[in-house]
């Protein structure tokens, strides 16, 4: 069965244009974590993205989780709290 995670992210005012041009410079890197399948990113809000992402399954996900931190780290600067990452079991098709 496949997994979502959903990373919720609170951006600074007047930093999403920062946020999308971070974001754009790390596709090769996000794209390459084992087991992703998919993924992107909304405007949940007016200083909010939400990150969805499709892995395998769940262990994927999980295992994902430190490379993902890593990579949300350097986004620290742009951002008003730390992201709040979830991950379900889902059927995706």
């Amino acid at each position: 069965m496949t997994a979502i995670s959903r990373t919720v992210v609170q951006i600074k005012p007047d930093k999403r244009n920062d946020v999308d041009e971070f974001i754009s410079q790390h596709v090769k890197d996000i794209s390459s974590i084992e087991g992703l399948l998919h993924w992107g990113y909304m405007s949940s809000d007016e200083n909010e993205i939400t990150v969805i992402a499709v892995y395998e399954n769940n262990e994927s996900a999980q295992n994902a989780t430190p490379r993902v931190n890593t990579i949300l780290g350097d986004l620290a600067p742009l951002v008003t709290a730390p992201p709040i990452r979830n991950i379900y079991d889902s059927k995706w098709y």
